[in-house]
């Protein structure tokens, strides 16, 4: 990841299918990146997990080994065919083989791959997984890489230009313009990606709205009904809105769409549709179903809407330049929490709120999630992330209305992000997506994953 992080590359976004954006995401740019290396068809493919790492039991269930057999062919993460890459490599004769080995370095998320192409020609490379479908390269045939920017960059929307005379870097720099400027969040993020890139405004302006619609259409798509064989959850998000109308549930409307919308864009993520990370996967129903929610109710425009992902976007870039996205190196506070802190900034900005009081909403949202484990259920990322998306959007309109009133935030958003990174490196690694703690091994856990024939 480039020093400076950008809206696009490391928050919002990719746009992509399967379940996970650090594993299932950035396995398929790791095997892009892969066929770069090797410049040759690949013959075959051995990929090695450390035991220790959280790879090892859920590269099946959360779509690497699916990911990087598509990045071997070539394939973008948005692509339809991924389901179906594992079987093209067999029928075009590319062998792929996994195994378990402990290998040096202790990321949770290092894939160490050899590959051997149809011309004779090898190539050696370990890369990691950071989060949202961000990849490193930390080796090559070998040698370590210490700028791996010449690599990867192809493989993002925006090409970081370096320190280009960037209006802000750090949060305390963003406060002092706030505090000296005033204004909204999202007019700082256009001026921020616009000089992380080298482009203009509407460039920016124009990912944004395209980020948005494949954003609603999840919501949408989802409510009109999913379906897909390997999956814990049927479809159900239709459920509230049926309830709703028989008068069998506490009233509240906003809260019901929400729960609604939230669900929504997670079946469609969990039947393979497209989605987009925000900033992660297994935490992309947080921000497109708490905002379609509220501007439905409140009659915000597309626009609106627009600027509101500009603002979470921009309220990301400062987690992830102090912390990260993975789960596997800080829980889920690094997913579904990060995301209620995006999610509160983006509706202050939807409801016309400025730039400070956004960053009051986001502190106040995170101080809420701190310590969150991540603990998915049968090596799939549906429970209890289902709940966890909701939970992160409630908390998000409540941070949001909290600071619009004028609430208190107490601890300023710089320090409640220090926070988050001191209590991930404390947390065990149980209880950081290896399936090793918390829900992961209940008895009822243990029976679901054997039925959906794991093994691990």
């Amino acid at each position: 990841m480039s020093d400076y992080p950008s809206i696009f590359n490391n928050v919002i976004g990719p746009i992509m299918r399967g379940p996970s954006s650090s594993h299932t995401a950035a396995s398929v740019r790791i095997g892009l990146l892969g066929r770069m290396l090797l410049q040759d068809i690949p013959k075959r493919a051995i990929i090695t997990f450390d035991p220790e790492g959280s790879l090892a039991t859920t590269y099946r269930g959360q779509g690497s080994a699916m990911g990087l057999a598509g990045g071997l062919l070539e394939m973008q993460i948005s692509d339809p065919d991924l389901i179906n890459a594992e079987q093209i490599c067999r029928e075009r004769g590319i062998e792929i083989l996994f195994r378990i080995e402990p290998l040096a370095g202790d990321h949770p998320n290092t894939y160490h791959i050899e590959l051997t192409g149809t011309q004779g020609k090898k190539v050696q490379f370990v890369a990691l997984s950071t989060g949202g479908g961000i990849i490193r390269l930390v080796e090559l045939d070998g040698g370590i890489i210490e700028d791996d920017s010449s690599y990867v960059q192809s493989l993002y929307p925006i090409q970081p230009q370096g320190n280009r005379d960037l209006p802000f870097v750090t949060i305390a720099e963003m406060e002092q313009l706030l505090l000296e400027k005033g204004g909204r969040l999202s007019d700082y993020a256009l001026s921020y990606e616009s000089a992380l890139g080298g482009v203009e405004e509407k460039i920016v302006a124009d990912l944004a709205a395209e980020h948005l619609r494949v954003m609603r259409e999840a919501v949408s798509g989802g409510l009109e009904g999913t379906s897909y064989q390997d999956r814990i959850l049927p479809a159900q998000s239709h459920l509230i809105g049926e309830a709703e109308n028989r008068k069998e549930l506490i009233p509240s409307a906003l809260i019901n769409d929400v729960i609604a919308s939230v669900s929504a864009v997670m079946e469609t993520k969990s039947s393979m549709g497209v989605i987009v990370a925000a900033p992660t996967a297994g935490s992309c129903g947080t921000l497109p179903g708490a905002l379609s929610a509220v501007a439905e109710k409140t009659g915000k425009t597309g626009e609106e809407m627009e600027r509101a992902v500009l603002a979470a976007g921009l309220l990301g870039v400062f987690i992830a330049r102090e912390g990260g996205f993975a789960a596997e190196e800080g829980g889920c506070q690094y997913e579904c929490g990060a995301a209620s802190g995006m999610t509160a900034a983006a509706l202050v900005e939807l409801m016309g709120g400025d730039g400070a009081t956004a960053l009051k909403a986001a502190s106040m949202a995170l101080q809420n999630t701190l310590g969150l484990i991540c603990d998915p259920v049968a090596d799939r990322v549906e429970v209890p992330c289902l709940g966890k998306n909701i939970m992160a959007a409630l908390n998000a309109v409540a941070a949001a209305n909290m600071a619009l009133a004028g609430f208190a935030h107490v601890i300023p958003l710089g320090q409640v992000i220090c926070a988050m990174k001191e209590v991930g490196a404390a947390m065990c690694h149980r209880f950081r997506c290896t399936c090793k703690g918390g829900l992961s091994i209940t008895p009822a856990a243990q029976d679901i994953h054997a039925g959906l024939g794991g093994t691990a």
